[in-house]
């Protein structure tokens, strides 16, 4: 289970909307400076998400919560929304190929098809509903919320 901290921001009967800071996994590797994920983690800068979450804790608004996502939702959502779109194009442009038509044709028949995964992903999402949306898994201890607030601190020699 990969977990996170968040804030709950407001109820509704039986759910919570929560916020979580949007943080670069990157910040700590030692070479952050040269990698680029961690140069577009600092273009955007820490964002915060807002997600409505079904409330089995009886929270409320102010609550420091952690919420949690499963290994397996994930890497099979990340294979899904990446590959999907990808193997549509290809296969558009093999069957292009092999129909005889032209590069022109070729690259618009390639692009549609993926366009064709990237609509099919989305509709795959929709119909998943809540199989790939975090859980509350509990209310964060006094330990955890000032863990995750306190600044980082460097040894320098």
């Amino acid at each position: 289970m990969i977990e996170t901290q968040a804030t709950v921001v407001a109820v509704e009967p039986g759910y919570a909307w929560v916020e979580s800071e949007r943080r670069s996994s990157c910040s700590q590797c030692g070479t952050h400076d040269s990698c680029g994920v961690s140069t577009l983690g600092k273009a955007f800068g820490i964002g915060r998400n807002r997600m409505r979450l079904v409330d089995p804790l009886g929270v409320e608004a102010g609550d420091a919560v952690v919420i949690g996502l499963s290994e397996q939702h994930l890497v099979g959502a990340a294979a899904v929304a990446y590959m999907l779109p990808m193997l549509a194009m290809i296969a558009a442009g093999v069957l292009a190929t092999r129909l005889g038509y032209g590069q022109p044709v070729t690259v618009l028949l390639s692009l549609l098809g993926l366009a064709g995964g990237l609509w099919l992903v989305r509709r795959r999402g929709r119909r998943a509903g809540d199989l790939y949306n975090p859980v509350l898994l509990r209310r964060a201890s006094y330990a955890e919320v000032h863990i995750a607030f306190e600044p980082m601190k460097r040894s320098h020699p």
